[in-house]
This record gives structure tokens, C-alpha cells and sequence, in this order.
């Protein structure tokens, strides 16, 4: 049989939200992950806990990589406080110890119209939703955080869906990104450079058990988004000649990320994060139709590499294109992106709000 879409959702309260009155795509990412084990848990008719190998080793579900896309109409501005948020997904096996999940996201119920459109990844993006993509391997940890090996569930053998004929996209991704060191980029209008003028200044995030380890004693795939968004701010806040503010880098919204992930690292370790960025200006794209009065002057692709400092290992790789979405009542904000407009040399657009 064809694997089934199951029907998940939440309404957003503070614990999913972030700095702006609007959705955490850290915490949302958080929730897509649960909600595709529990498909996967589905699938093999057993409860996401027990899902072993056949020598009785708990496996658990590492990301080889995810890409989430926020429709023109949505931004995760419109995912705010009491909105509710409905998620479909499916999930397919392939080689019997990876799987492919996609996810219908919307601000509405989802319907079986919609979905039953869908036949593969290449689908995702001719949608006039949200939506991600995930890949997972099954994975034991043993022996600590470095070296994780892939198994196959037991009682996989005994197929419940179609399985996977071609390699998934996530895993043909990464291969490559390893191979070469390129990440596919989101596509789109060229942008302004951003001059690093402190190259020489590493930008470090030590690890926090705390909050940056699951209940495994994993470094989280969400959690190195968190990274990469540290890393962002450190380099729009203290590496630029015009540098911005920590008000300023709380209105940017993820419309489109694209990460693979290669490596986790221990409790004691640090990361480094080398981050490039370019500015797209008044002109070179379309302004979303995000209600509540929000004015978009510029947007910004980012390239994030981060590096486990203790052997420099590559850890993860992402493209990420953010809008800086400004409330009308955040008039500093939106004079300080008028300034770096002009210190790149051009001219702030008049800032109609998005209606």
C-alpha cells in the first residue's frame, strides 16, 4: 500500500514562539520531528519507543537533512500567538534504514485534495502552502557522540508501504555537499555582499547540555539551527562595517532553509560557525502579503558552515534567504535598515507596509 498522510497540528503558545510575536522555526522544527517519528512508529505498528534493532538497541532518528518553505501568504509572523497550525505528513522507507518524510504545512485544515497531489519530493514546491522535507537514518549511539552507526529497525522485512526505488533527495544532497563542499542554493535574484570586516574573529558557540542536548545525549538537528541563528547574529551584530542590533535581527523571518547535517559532537565540545550573507534590496523581489501592517526593506541569504572546533570536523551546512519583516511601530528598526541600505549604496525603498 501507499503510505498514508497523517493529520498532526498544534496551536502556537509561548513555548513555540520567538522574539516578534511569531513562531519559533527552531521550535517548529522541533515539533516536525516528532510528529514523523510518530509516523514512522505508525508505520512499523509500535510506540516511537520501541523502535529497536534486531539485537535490541534503541534506535532514534538522526537527520541527514531538512528544507522548510514558508508560502508567500504565510511567514512565520502569521503563525503567531493562538494561530493554529496544521501539519500532514508522509513518510517512505528506502534501503530499509533511511526515510523520507514530507509535510504539508497551513494556518487552515489541510485537505486530502491537496495532499493526494503530492507523489514525491519534486512535488513540494509547486505547492501554494508551506511545507518541509526531512530525511532520517536510523541510528544507535554508542560509544558516545562522534561516531553513530546505521541499523535497520526490527521487523522492517515485513513491509507495511511501497518502499523508496531511488535514492532520496536528502541523501543524494549531502553526499554531494560532502563530496564538494557546495551547498544547492535557494535560487533567486543576486544580492549585495556583506563585507565580514573582522574575519579574523571567530564566531563560538559553546555547546549547553541544558538545552542543546536530547534525551538520548544528542546535539538536536533543531538546535544547530539555533546555532546557525546565533551565528547570524554575531556576524550582522559585530562583523559588519554598519553594524545592527539585536532589535533589528529579531525581526528577520525564515522564508526558505535548506540544511544537511554530517556530524554531532559532545556535551564538552564547541562550534564554530562561519557565516556569509547577501542583501537583497528594495526591487529584486516580491513583497510578501503579510497582514498586520509589516514592511519588508531588504532581505538576506545567509551560507552557515558550522565546525566542531575540537577536531574541525564538519558538523552541518545551510542556505537560509530571511525577510526582514518590520512592524509599523518599530520606526529605529526600520530607519537602521535604512542606514545599511545606504551605507551599501542604495536607496531605501518608501516601505509601503505588506497588506
Amino acid at each position: 500500500m501507499r503510505a498514508p498522510w497523517h493529520s498532526y497540528g498544534f496551536v502556537t503558545q509561548m513555548p513555540h514562539m520567538a522574539p516578534g510575536e511569531k513562531l519559533s522555526e527552531v521550535e517548529l522544527l522541533k515539533q516536525l520531528a516528532a510528529y514523523q517519528w510518530e509516523s514512522i512508529a505508525r508505520m512499523l505498528e509500535r510506540k516511537p519507543s520501541e523502535i529497536a534493532s534486531d539485537q535490541g538497541d534503541r534506535l532514534y532518528g538522526s537527520v541527514i537533512d531538512v528544507e522548510v518553505h514558508f508560502a508567500p501568504q504565510h511567514g512565520l509572523e502569521v503563525f503567531g500567538e493562538d494561530a493554529d497550525v496544521h501539519v500532514r505528513n508522509r513518510v517512505t522507507l528506502y534501503a530499509k534504514k533511511f526515510v523520507e518524510g514530507l509535510f504539508v504545512i497551513d494556518d487552515r485544515e489541510i485537505p486530502d485534495s491537496l495532499v493526494a497531489t503530492i507523489k514525491s519530493r519534486d512535488d513540494m514546491a509547486s505547492l501554494r502552502t508551506s511545507w518541509a522535507c526531512m530525511t532520517n537514518a536510523f541510528i544507535v549511539r554508542s560509544g558516545g557522540n562522534v561516531k553513530l552507526k546505521v541499523f535497520k529497525p526490527a521487523g522492517i522485512d515485513e513491509e507495511r508501504v511501497e518502499p523508496m526505488r531511488s535514492t532520496p533527495a536528502g541523501i543524494r544532497l549531502q553526499g554531494r555537499a560532502q563530496e564538494t563542499g557546495e551547498v544547492e542554493p535557494l535560487g533567486g535574484p543576486e544580492g549585495i555582499a556583506l563585507r565580514d570586516v573582522r574575519p579574523q574573529e571567530r564566531i563560538v558557540y559553546t555547546i549547553v547540555p541544558e538545552s542543546d542536548l536530547n534525551g538520548a545525549g544528542l546535539v538536536y538537528f533543531a538546535r544547530y539551527e539555533a546555532m546557525m541563528n546565533y551565528g547570524e547574529r554575531i556576524f550582522l551584530c559585530q562583523h559588519l562595517a554598519t553594524p545592527v542590533s539585536n532589535e533589528l535581527v529579531a525581526c528577520l523571518s525564515t522564508e526558505h532553509r535548506r540544511a544537511l547535517f554530517f556530524a554531532n559532537a559532545s556535551a564538552t565540545d564547541r562550534v564554530e560557525a562561519r557565516v556569509s550573507a547577501t542583501l537583497l534590496p528594495p526591487g529584486r523581489f516580491e513583497p510578501r502579503q503579510i497582514p498586520g501592517g509589516y514592511r519588508t526593506p531588504f532581505k538576506l541569504d545567509f551560507r552557515i558552515d558550522l565546525y566542531r572546533e575540537s577536531d574541525g570536523t564538519l558538523m552541518a551546512s545551510s542556505r537560509v534567504r530571511k525577510a526582514l519583516n518590520v512592524p509599523g511601530s518599530a520606526k529605529a528598526v526600520w530607519n537602521e535598515a535604512s542606514r545599511l541600505l545606504r551605507a551599501l549604496g542604495v536607496e531605501p525603498d518608501a516601505g509601503k507596509e505588506n497588506r
